[in-house]
């Protein structure tokens, strides 16, 4: 009995390939929007003590590449001007360049570094917004998203993700499994757990705080109670007391933790603990496997997977387990749901011609779209904090690694080149 469950939940927890299977046609939607054909000149350092080589390689190359990824910008590179003084605007202006971005970076004291940058209108020769960030020499590249990301709010209203995280977790042996950091660019790798065991399953309240579920042997939900805090026993609050847990889920303002839970017949359940009180509700009781749960942003609803009706469907529920309804999505294998962080679209794994991709919903239209194609399996949607991008786990070059795509599908990217990366969480900062 003990061997049942424990496979059970290991496949919960693996992922969608592990517990269905089969198939729906879809259209594929593709989004586009007007670049602005912006242009950035070399920055200029006016203090003594702050090294050419090293703001180019940290902040001019790092910048360079955050503005590139702006899906609003066309990043023009080649046959520019090299004169930034007004009366040169003219070149600027037959090169192409719409907006020209100027940076200045000065040493305030021995380490601490004021980024300034300045956009400017080619046309008009007018100054349309100014940038200021504080950091130091350590931290080049991170002033340089943090420029990017108010270039991209100016631009679109909506705050850049150059300066965001994607927390996940990593294979390191057959039998054990950690959670890391990195950057959204692949950069600053940091490892999170060492629990030296299956450690899965990460998921991050809005104030920075981590939980995720380990085995000890038996499965646990672990994480922090106070941002910064130490890593502690969330569930169950008993050492050795023997629950099948999985697939925790924190509600974004962070007082609850929904997750899965064996019922002892085969069947699982959807529960929510309060994280201040320990205090335990069960949420679904129908026969069946009800796994996979996401938080609208409001954290009065919930998307989960459900067996109920025979296969894998998405259904959502109030946060107190009512109005349960499922989703409209035609096709008998429709798992994972992911909830966008601006509520409209849920993206969710399909199969599709023998193979798992991703689709997204926009709530409210009548037919989903998709994201994915190929001979290879995406899994594990989990959405960019702007909701205009997903970060996902696929075999396309092999073992799992982890990639990003545009919500068109038609610029994907590869995260990092580390592999047995599965179940990504896309967050601001922690």
């Amino acid at each position: 009995m003990l061997a049942k469950y424990l496979m059970l939940f290991l496949a919960i927890a693996m992922g969608p390939l592990a517990l269905f299977a089969q198939d729906p046609p879809r259209t594929e939607i593709e989004l586009s929007a007007t670049a602005k054909k912006l242009a950035m000149a070399a920055p200029a350092a006016t203090a003594s003590g702050l090294d050419a080589n090293q703001v180019h390689r940290e902040y001019t190359e790092t910048l360079r590449r955050d503005l590139d990824d702006i899906a609003s910008v066309a990043l023009l590179k080649d046959g520019l001007p090299i004169s930034i003084a007004a009366d040169s605007f003219g070149q600027w202006l037959e090169a192409g360049v719409e907006l020209l971005v100027v940076s200045t970076l000065t040493l305030k004291n021995r380490a601490d570094v004021l980024a300034e940058a300045v956009v400017y209108d080619v046309r008009s020769g007018r100054r349309v917004t100014s940038i200021v960030h504080n950091g130091n020499l350590q931290g080049l590249r991170r002033l340089a998203h943090l420029v990017s990301d108010s270039i991209e709010e100016y631009l679109t209203g909506t705050q850049g993700i150059a300066n965001t995280r994607i927390i996940f977790c990593k294979e390191e042996s057959p039998s054990v499994k950690e959670i890391y950091q990195v950057d959204r660019d692949g950069s600053n790798l940091m490892k999170l757990t060492n629990h030296k065991t299956l450690t899965l399953s990460p998921t991050v309240a809005r104030d920075g705080r981590l939980a995720y579920l380990t085995y000890k042997p038996s499965p646990e939900i672990w994480g922090q109670k106070t941002p910064g805090g130490p890593h502690v026993r969330l569930y169950p609050q008993k050492e050795g007391e023997w629950v099948n847990v999985s697939s925790p889920s924190f509600c974004p303002d962070g007082n609850r933790i929904a997750f899965v839970q064996a019922d002892g017949n085969g069947d699982t359940d959807i529960m929510v603990l309060e994280v201040s009180t320990d205090r335990v509700r069960k949420l679904t009781s129908q026969n069946g496997l009800n796994s996979e749960i996401s938080w609208n942003p409001a954290g009065n609803q919930i998307a989960f997977t459900s067996g109920r009706d025979g296969s894998p469907s998405i259904y959502l529920m109030e946060d107190d387990g009512t109005n349960v309804r499922k989703l409209g999505i035609d096709g008998p294998y429709n798992a994972s749901p992911a909830w966008s962080p601006d509520g409209s679209m849920i993206a969710f794994v399909s199969r599709f011609e023998d193979n798992f991709d991703l689709f997204v919903y926009r709530l409210g239209d009548p037919t989903p779209y998709q994201i994915t194609t190929g001979f290879t399996n995406s899994e594990n949607p989990a959405w960019s904090p702007d909701s205009r991008h997903l970060v996902f786990s696929s075999t396309r070059d092999g073992r799992n690694r982890l990639y990003i795509t545009d919500l068109s599908g038609s610029k994907s990217e590869r995260v990092l080149d580390s592999t047995g990366c599965q179940q990504p969480t896309w967050i601001r900062q922690r």
